[in-house]
């Protein structure tokens, strides 16, 4: 399984058979082979997580799909949404569940066959979904925005209320295995920067964790690597370095 890194949140994990990317915003797409399925997830309608541009990729995939959060369809003019989304594009909402036939790129409500994709969906702490992505015996978590959004000078109310928000999502996964994961690290929470990621490798059975939202501050991840207190899970952390990388997963 290839990882790349395409920039921010955006990324795509490639399969044999199948690629799946998710929230490209910019930076350059790359190329797979057009034998292969492609599956565009997008968590929200915020531009650093959705780009009109990837409906362009039609032109050059035949076996494409998009799967998208229900908010990017209310944001979108009746115009717009005509003219860009078709039978090849789907929208979810929170906590939900679809299949699809990866063969055909048709979507269910329930499984159809032993191999299907299985798409989860978790309430952003911001909005839109985070993903839960099942596939040939690999589980792959892409946050979108669903964060410990906490800032210095807020009250302690809003503290609060994102605190309980945050971890009753992350709660969902305990007990669960995921192979891979995109969570946010972002450096605008300064001293605050690393408590949601912190949270999640503590509380979740994660083998592979790719920083993202981190605005091309690379040191961050570095510095978060570093701090005292992250010994028992820093090796899980890919060191990601440059926007296009790859990495290549084992198993």
């Amino acid at each position: 399984m290839k990882v790349t890194y395409i920039g921010h949140s955006g990324v795509s994990v490639e399969y044999e058979d199948c690629v799946f990317v998710f929230d490209y915003y910019n930076g350059s797409i790359p190329e797979f082979d057009k034998e292969k399925k492609i599956i565009f997830f997008v968590s929200h309608f915020h531009a650093d997580h959705f780009n009109r541009e990837i409906f362009a990729q039609r032109e050059k995939y035949g076996h494409i799909a998009f799967i998208l959060s229900k908010d990017v369809r209310r944001h979108m003019s009746s115009k717009v949404r005509q003219a860009l989304c078709g039978k090849d594009t789907f929208f979810v909402n929170k906590d939900q569940k679809i299949f699809v036939n990866v063969d055909n790129l048709e979507v269910y409500d329930e499984r159809k066959g032993l191999d299907d994709l299985c798409v989860e969906t978790l309430k952003s702490t911001d909005e839109g979904v985070a993903f839960i992505i099942s596939y040939k015996g690999r589980v792959i978590y892409h946050a979108g925005d669903l964060h410990w959004w906490t800032w210095k000078g807020e009250t302690d109310r809003e503290y609060k209320e994102m605190t309980e928000a945050f971890q009753n999502e992350i709660q969902k996964l305990e007990g669960r295995h995921i192979d891979l994961a995109f969570t946010v690290l972002d450096p605008r929470q300064e001293e605050r920067y690393w408590m949601g990621m912190d949270y999640f490798l503590e509380h979740v059975d994660v083998d592979k964790v790719f920083p993202i939202h981190f605005w091309n501050d690379f040191d961050l991840i570095r510095r978060f690597k570093d701090r005292e207190g992250s010994e028992t899970y820093k090796n899980k952390v890919a060191d990601i370095q440059y926007n296009g990388q790859n990495f290549q997963i084992d198993g």
